[in-house]
């Protein structure tokens, strides 16, 4: 098990431990319309300059829903996807040309609603085997891309607690650094899932 006093790394051991803690998700009392459809997401864990780091997209401003907001890659699921999980990889791949060999995935957090419950959203964690670009992504639908080292998304000083929607159930924004153009706050599904996933997986660096 990991200690606290152990820093993080991405190695072979590590992330064998987040699959085998991914494999008993959380389970939530969320609404969804009689007429649900499925999504998924990719949470990419990866390694930028040394760092194990957290992967998102910036979508872009002129898209038809959450323009501009920080989110991971992924999308409705088409007819044509044999499951969830491809539907995470071929978006992936679709917003920021990461092909799906190169990304290995680890397990599937707890499945979550969209603003109005008419999507049920599945999160794939996955861990990025290859070199990260960042410069490149589909413009059509993402302005920009960027990482956060899990050391500093997991700093108490950068997270508030927030009540999520109308619930009773509670979860944490996350501050960005001003460096990093665009919306200063994580906030909404992407926060969610990605506070959600961290105490799944490394509840000993991350409560």
């Amino acid at each position: 098990m990991l200690s606290r006093s152990v820093p993080i790394a991405f190695d072979t051991t590590t992330l064998a431990l987040f699959s085998k803690r991914l494999l008993n998700p959380a389970k939530f009392k969320l609404n969804y319309k009689p007429d649900v459809k499925d999504a998924a997401v990719l949470v990419p864990l990866c390694v930028v300059e040394g760092k194990p780091s957290i992967l998102f997209t910036v979508r872009n401003i002129n898209m038809r829903t959450h323009s501009g907001e920080i989110s991971f890659p992924g999308g409705k699921t088409d007819d044509s996807d044999p499951s969830t999980q491809f539907t995470a990889l071929r978006e992936t791949k679709e917003e920021i040309g990461i092909d799906p060999e190169s990304i290995d995935i680890l397990g599937c957090y707890s499945a979550l609603p969209n603003k109005t419950g008419s999507l049920k959203v599945y999160p794939y964690v996955g861990f990025i085997k290859d070199q990260v670009d960042l410069t490149r992504f589909n413009p059509e639908e993402v302005s920009s891309v960027f990482t956060l080292p899990v050391d500093y998304l997991i700093q108490p000083q950068v997270r508030q607690i927030k009540q999520f929607r109308d619930s009773k159930i509670k979860y944490t924004e996350f501050k960005v650094p001003e460096h990093i153009e665009g919306e200063k706050q994580i906030w909404g599904l992407t926060s969610f899932i990605l506070d959600g996933v961290l105490r799944k997986i490394m509840p000993e660096h991350y409560r």
